[in-house]
Formats: C-alpha cells, structure tokens, sequence
C-alpha cells in the first residue's frame, strides 16, 4: 500500500470494542493512528452494534478518550439505528424494549411510546424491540413473549450478537436474548438493524455525505464488522486487536492489520 489512507478516503467509520477498547482497556496504539486520521483531515463515526449505552453518553465517553470533541452525530449505536429504522419504515410506534437505558432513549428519542418489559405487556403494542440487556428477567421475557403472541407485536432486533467480547473471553450478547424470544414465540424478526446489515454504515455515510468509495470501515470481526462493509459496498480494515485476532481469523477485508499503527497515513 504506497499511499496513505488520507489520500483515499474521507470518511471512517469506526468499530468500538475491539478497535477502541477491549472491555474496560484502551487500545492505545489505534487511539493515537484515530488521532492522526483526524489530524490529516477524516472525518470519524464510531459505529457500535452495543445497544446498552446511548449516543450521548458514548459521545462523553469518546470524547474524553480521544482528545477531541466527539458530537452525538459522530455515534451511530445499534439502539440509534433500530430506533431510526422503524421511524423511517413504519412511523412512531408502540414497543415493548427489551433492552438497557441506551435502546429506551433512542427509541424515545425517534418519538416511539415505550413500554418497558418490567411491567409486563400491554395491548396494544406494535413492536418488541430486543437489544442487549444484561438484567434480563424471566419476568421481561414472558411480558416479550406475550406482547407477540397474545397482541401480536411484530420483532425488531438491535442486532444478531450471540456473544459480546470481554477483556478476557466473551459473554452472551443481544442475540442470545433475541434467541429465547424466537424460540418461545416462533417468530422471526422483521428487522434488524446491526451489523452485518448494512443500514448502520449507509445511514453513517448519508448523514456525512460521502460516497461508498470515499469511506473505509474498521473493525474487529469477520462477521459484523467486515461483512456489513462487504454489503455496504465500501472498503474495510480488519485489526487484530479484538475477537478476530484472538480466534486467529482471517477474512476477505481490504487490508488486515495487527494494530492501527501499522497503516500508513
């Protein structure tokens, strides 16, 4: 690769965990590359399928990290993407959120009336919309699972994760949670919005403007990260910081790195 990203690209879209931080421990060495890309000029999306924080609260946390400011925009999280999704598809709805704080808020924030699973489902509702949530009840899954037989709520997924990375090892992810709706009820989602849909990377691109080939995707995983580039039709880095590093994956990204670092500028 002769010559640097800079000269191709205008836009990254940047994956969280895995490429930012690995649990609760900073990935120094991408930081800094993040940090130089904005100096020569990209402009960054940080785009994470972890539907349990809102954008503002990774926007704080972001900036806080990387030195510099980073606005609510510049975060696309799949809670944000499934909350856009059923606006843009079927309007403001009814939906029982099986999820944490950050799908509430974004689905409040795209003007959904949210229930909550804690108090169990009321008709009508027109969708259950399942994210991540690590409170997960017996409770919570009964008032899903009567929602969409008992009132015929349709399902919307933040995203098909069966398990989340950790700093060391991994654990059950959204679509963990997703699997114990569908096996109960029978039903499959209608939508998902997380990678590796494409939707989170298009809805990044519309908002900044720029097109497929002026935008380079970076992550972690063969299959959310660097698949959802694939069918977005943009170029994608795949680093060995994260989960494909540590299962020794490799995958048909456009470039692969150990670290950000080695990418040059």
């Amino acid at each position: 690769m002769a010559e640097g990203l800079a000269s191709r690209y205008k836009l990254l879209l940047v994956d969280l965990d895995g490429v930012v931080w690995r649990g609760s421990r900073l990935l120094e060495e991408n930081i800094e590359w993040l940090r130089e890309a904005r100096r020569k000029g990209l402009r960054l999306v940080f785009v994470t399928n972890n539907s349990t924080r809102s954008r503002r609260l990774y926007a704080e946390r972001l900036t806080r990290i990387m030195g510099f400011p980073v606005a609510v925009e510049d975060v696309v999280t799949s809670g944000y993407a499934v909350a856009a999704l059923l606006r843009e598809k079927y309007g403001r709805l009814r939906v029982l959120a099986v999820g944490e704080e950050g799908l509430v808020e974004e689905l409040a924030g795209q003007g959904h009336l949210v229930y909550s699973a804690m108090d169990g489902a009321r008709c009508p509702v027109d969708f259950v919309v399942v994210g991540l949530d690590r409170g997960l009840t017996y409770q919570k899954l009964r008032a899903a699972h009567d929602a969409v037989k008992r009132c015929g709520a349709k399902i919307a997924a933040s995203n098909t994760d069966h398990v989340i990375p950790l700093e060391r090892g991994d654990a059950p992810g959204a679509g963990a949670v997703l699997a114990a709706l569908l096996a109960s009820t029978g039903a499959e989602p209608v939508v998902v919005a997380g990678k590796p849909e494409p939707y989170m990377y298009e809805a990044a691109m519309r908002s900044v403007g720029v097109e497929p080939g002026e935008a380079l995707a970076i992550g972690d995983r063969c299959d959310t990260d660097i698949e959802a580039a694939r069918r977005a039709g943009i170029d994608s880095v795949l680093v060995l910081t994260g989960v494909a590093g540590e299962r020794g994956e490799r995958c048909p990204a456009t470039y692969v790195a150990r670290t950000l670092r080695e990418l040059p500028l």
